[in-house]
């Protein structure tokens, strides 16, 4: 049973905060204990594995649906590339992804440039039903309406912040399914636009 469901609303609005900087190194090992969306979501069901994650875990383990790599020089920090880590947890994600190698490839040997990640560790969905305001996590909807939920979000990033290694939504704007404004941030700095249904 899911909390939320996007056919309850005709728009809505987005919050989202990034965590700090994570050094690259802090993927060796054992790596970071994040798991993907997908079982975060599957973690707060009534489901046989929902309870062996919540065993294994001791909680509820939370699961970064976006991801961002930033450098950083003396002139300021700058997003490089802007992905998601939904079916997949962190570390699976970046050990065989081409875009993190290279961002890492392209400042490697330059001195004066700091290369790390940050992990979306808030996304909210507010949303007005009946003359009420519903505030939803994005693990309260079911996964195939994350999904959708968390590529328009990652288009629009994409569309507004154009980070260097990203091709896809950067020069043209998505269809979005439902138009969202993104009314709260937190270490990430976009324009407060409103987006359409197109």
């Amino acid at each position: 049973m899911h909390i939320a469901d996007i056919s309850e609303f005709d728009k809505y609005e987005v919050k989202i905060e990034f965590t700090d900087q994570y050094d690259p190194e802090s993927l060796c090992g054992k790596g970071l204990p994040f798991v993907s969306l997908k079982d975060e979501i599957e973690a707060n069901s009534t489901s046989e594995y929902g309870k062996k994650l919540r065993n294994i875990y001791e909680r509820i383990p939370y699961g970064a649906p976006l991801y961002i790599w930033e450098s950083n020089r003396k002139s300021g920090r700058q997003i490089e590339y802007i992905g998601q880590t939904m079916s997949l947890k962190v570390n699976k994600r970046f050990s065989g992804h081409a875009k993190a190698m290279q961002v890492l490839s392209k400042y490697v040997n330059n001195n004066d440039v700091n290369v790390y990640f940050r992990l979306c560790s808030r996304l909210d969905i507010v949303f007005y039903k009946d003359s009420l305001i519903h505030r939803v996590a994005i693990e309260h909807f079911p996964f195939n309406k994350d999904k959708k939920i968390v590529n328009d979000i990652e288009a629009f990033l994409i569309f507004t912040i154009k980070p260097f290694f990203n091709s896809q939504y950067k020069d043209k704007e998505k269809k979005y399914i439902k138009p969202f404004k993104i009314v709260m941030t937190k270490n990430i700095d976009i324009k407060q636009i409103e987006t359409s249904a197109q």
